[in-house]
């Protein structure tokens, strides 16, 4: 084995949330089978993708840019992961590393998850997993009430969110909030858990009835919990969900005659007819 098969150090991804799920960390551990270790950079919220097969990790948690589909508004990866690398990691350099940066594999989200790459000297299929453990249901709905500046015309109004708990007719105790405090809100009277722990919020996703929400890295991430969803967002986005951005199959109602806008009592009649 060469050197260069020893340590693959894969990174930073600071892009947005969901082509990190669909765009880049099953590539990575697909890729990372022909490596000795495998160095990951990423934000610390993002550890848990990728803990069943990294062997070391570096959080690049400082850059507040625009995440933006694989990229951040203002931020050169290339110089990011030098920068990172000679500050906190100096010695990995000396080891003849395989460098692996963000880049478009295919044409995402049109590539479909079966679709093989040439990646260097391997062809790659990228490996998902399902995520979260398998328990009791703490909580029967999840909502990701996205509050993002960045296409901000696809958030939902907080009063169609207080609307929609109303007519699922369930104790706001068994609804929890997911995201982060920056780009989601939270309903009053429902579990908290913007800023959680990542491993904790698969589990509770992994065990929920179902997850709610527009379409968003929350949403991409209920279908790798295996968790039924309801995303509503413009008619082009329906085939990520349905066909290339669903490889375990998940069962997910997806609402576009409205598109990012419909009202909380269709969206409960839609979800009613479905269950």
């Amino acid at each position: 084995m060469s050197n260069s098969d020893k340590l693959l150090i894969a990174g930073p991804w600071v892009g947005e949330f969901g082509w990190e799920l669909f765009a880049w960390q099953a590539y990575v551990r697909a890729l990372s089978h022909h490596f000795e270790q495998t160095l990951i950079l990423c934000r610390e919220t993002s550890e848990a993708l990728y803990k069943d097969f990294a062997t070391d990790f570096l959080f690049i948690d400082s850059q507040t840019g625009w995440a933006d589909s694989f990229f951040m508004h203002g931020v050169d990866a290339n110089q990011l992961l030098r920068e990172t690398l000679m500050n906190r990691r100096p010695q990995f350099l000396k080891q003849s590393p395989t460098i692996f940066t963000p880049r478009r594999i295919g044409w995402p989200p049109r590539t479909h998850y079966t679709e093989s790459f040439k990646l260097g000297d391997y062809d790659i299929v990228p490996e998902y997993i399902t995520y979260g453990q398998q328990t009791t249901t703490q909580y029967d709905y999840v909502f990701h009430l996205r509050h993002r500046e960045l296409r901000k015309e696809d958030n939902w109004d907080i009063r169609k969110w207080e609307k929609l708990l109303e007519l699922l007719s369930i104790s706001p105790e068994k609804v929890a909030c997911v995201g982060t405090y920056n780009e989601a809100l939270h309903l009053e009277g429902t579990k908290d858990l913007r800023g959680a722990d990542t491993s904790d919020v698969l589990t509770v996703i992994r065990n929920a009835k179902c997850t709610f929400g527009p379409s968003s890295g929350p949403m991409h991430l209920a279908s790798l919990c295996a968790c039924p969803h309801v995303v509503w967002s413009r008619p082009e986005n329906d085939v990520r969900y349905h066909q290339t951005w669903n490889p375990l199959n998940t069962p997910v109602l997806f609402l576009s005659e409205f598109g990012c806008h419909p009202s909380p009592d269709y969206v409960f009649e839609k979800f009613n007819n479905w269950i």
